[in-house]
């Protein structure tokens, strides 16, 4: 069963005020339901606006222009595309994703170094040779790991 939080606990939670949470489900930032004439929020929602959060800070402090915020974008939006591929098709190879979603090899490149450094995806290295071009990929992080 889920555990869900009021207004106040996620405030306290946050170390903000109850206004403020209010505000970030206002603006759609922090996911929440309403029962009534309240707000209620579970855990995995005040984590996921952490991470987001914490995305958004880091992106700032690199000072990137509107090009380099775009390209940030399109690899989080390739990467979800292929993390969804890879769930679907288990051991894809970077060619079979490139063919199947449309992507350049370059964009598959990228995306699937983001979700390795994330840990959302890996590359079972075959018998030889590490080559992440050849090398199937998964979604998730290897067992043991």
């Amino acid at each position: 069963m889920r555990n869900y939080l009021n207004t106040i606990h996620v405030a306290k939670t946050l170390g903000v005020n109850v206004q403020t949470v209010r505000h970030y489900i206002r603006k759609g930032e922090l996911q929440a339901a309403r029962v009534g004439k309240r707000y209620v929020v579970t855990q995995e929602d005040i984590d996921a606006f952490l991470e987001r959060r914490k995305e958004k800070r880091a992106l700032e402090s690199l000072e990137l222009t509107e090009k380099g915020r775009e390209m940030v974008r399109r690899i989080k939006s390739d990467a979800e595309r292929i993390l969804v591929y890879l769930r679907e098709c288990p051991g894809a190879c970077a060619g079979e994703i490139s063919s199947s979603l449309g992507l350049e090899m370059e964009e598959v490149e990228r995306a699937l170094r983001r979700l390795e450094g994330k840990g959302q995806a890996f590359c079972g290295q075959g018998g030889g040779e590490f080559d992440r071009m050849r090398d199937p990929w998964y979604a998730g992080t290897r067992a043991g790991d």
